[in-house]
């Protein structure tokens, strides 16, 4: 048995639905396939924060309380590892109500002409030649062959659909496992009052090494509470850190827990590559979450705004091949890829740091509020933050932080211009990954060996 469309969208994530709604909004049939049941569409184990800038940049109506977010969110509190000192980053956002969200976009995909085929999993691309001509999907009767012009793939960090395409083909980059973190997270129902206008971050390398710990309020009884830690040898299971660490807090503040999962989240800068013939990747897929906070809803709805203009484009063109998607990459490295990358080398820096350090340079404000909105908005560390560490940390001897800092700083904006200069064409592109990719073994090797 087989369908045929002019584009299947693998996956009922954020990614998936609104590519699935602006595809068939253009006018294109779709078929949108999804592992679960359809009424648990919408369902997902995430933080459930996004900010608001995210849905100006997508043309998207932000979510409303008591519809689809459960309260606004005014700014991210980054504390220390005693728990004594934090900076926050201030901007509004919502903590949504993730499944009606979901729903929501589920709606939207559906009166714009989607076909949903829910209980549908994909077992393998479609590959004729240099080409994604489609996809198999085991169903709920056996397996079905859905063929397209275009697939896209929209499921999640584990990227079911682009990383078993031909081994040598660009769009099959697997990252390696130190680029994810494996995450555990709660929802639970609190006696204790919640203040919900701040989403809190914690970072402790003994409860959640090389990542951090959370508390984000869903109102003012109810949190969503989990911890990520760096995949790799050795590394802590997360559901064991979080039932030893968070679990005792949650039971000082009379919660009851009403849900409960864990998931790989791609912490990293995106994908070298998420197009090919017929192919597009986006959201978790493409690794579009950002490095540092692990947030991926926001970053998922702007690669399926680029990706979805650059497949309508496409198609009315001609043929979906490679040089016609490629400006897709283009576009969103332009609109955030460019600052994961340079968040990426942030990362990657305060993977090796000890708490200790940690300790000093939050408890001491080398970095304000300010500066930490800055960077977490455009991806660069200030100069300003080198001037004022250069004399906080001579007075508390520790001045070799300073020249740490200051690698960090030229990395980033290494980073930053390595992605700005993606290449227009694909011609460029092996050149540009090769360079690309030794520039991030360098500051590995050089921030982890510490």
């Amino acid at each position: 048995m087989s369908e045929r469309y002019d584009v299947v969208v693998v996956g009922g994530g954020v990614a998936g639905l609104f590519a699935a709604h602006l595809l068939s909004k253009a006018g294109f049939s779709v078929a949108l396939l999804e592992s679960k049941p359809e009424e648990q569409v919408g369902e997902k184990v995430c933080g459930d924060a996004i900010g608001e800038h995210h849905f100006k940049e997508v043309g998207l109506d932000p979510p409303r309380v008591g519809v689809d977010a459960v309260s606004v969110i005014e700014g991210v509190r980054v504390f220390s590892p005693s728990g004594k000192h934090y900076i926050t980053a201030w901007g509004k956002g919502y903590a949504l109500d993730r499944k009606a969200f979901g729903r929501r976009l589920l709606r939207m995909a559906l009166d714009s002409g989607a076909a949903l085929y829910a209980k549908h999993s994909v077992a393998k691309p479609l590959v004729e030649g240099g080409w994604v001509r489609g996809v198999e999907a085991s169903t709920p009767d056996g397996s079905k062959e859905f063929k397209a012009r275009v697939v896209v793939d929209a499921t999640g960090a584990a990227a079911a659909v682009r990383t078993k395409l031909p081994a040598e083909w660009w769009v099959s980059y697997k990252a390696p496992p130190e680029d994810f973190n494996a995450a555990y997270r709660v929802i639970a129902v609190t006696g204790e009052e919640q203040d919900p206008r701040f989403a809190d971050i914690y970072l402790d390398v003994n409860v959640a090494p090389g990542g951090y710990w959370w508390w984000f309020p869903k109102g003012r009884n109810s949190v969503n509470v989990g911890l990520g830690v760096k995949v790799g040898p050795g590394a802590p299971n997360p559901k064991a850190m979080f039932e030893k660490f968070i679990a005792p807090r949650l039971e000082r503040a009379g919660a009851k827990i009403v849900h409960a999962g864990g998931g790989l989240v791609p912490t990293r800068r995106p994908t070298p590559c998420a197009v090919w013939n017929g192919f597009v990747a986006v959201g978790d897929a493409a690794y579009t979450a950002n490095p540092l906070h692990g947030g991926g809803i926001g970053p998922a709805l702007v690669s399926s705004y680029h990706a979805s203009r650059q497949i309508v484009a496409a198609l009315e063109e001609g043929e979906p091949e490679l040089k016609r998607l490629w400006p897709y990459h283009k576009a969103y490295i332009n609109a955030y890829g460019a600052k994961q990358a340079a968040l990426d080398v942030a990362r990657i820096y305060l993977q090796g740091l000890t708490n200790d350090d940690l300790e000093l340079i939050i408890g001491s404000r080398i970095v304000s509020d300010e500066e930490l909105s800055e960077i977490g908005y455009r991806g660069v560390l200030l100069a300003s933050i080198l001037t004022k560490a250069a004399a906080v940390l001579k007075m508390l001897k520790r001045p070799s932080l300073l020249a740490e800092l200051a690698r960090v700083k030229s990395y980033m904006d290494a980073a930053t211009s390595y992605y700005l200069a993606f290449p227009e064409t694909p011609q460029g592109f092996e050149q540009w990954v090769s360079e690309v990719e030794a520039f991030y073994s360098k500051v590995k090797s050089e921030f982890w060996r510490r």
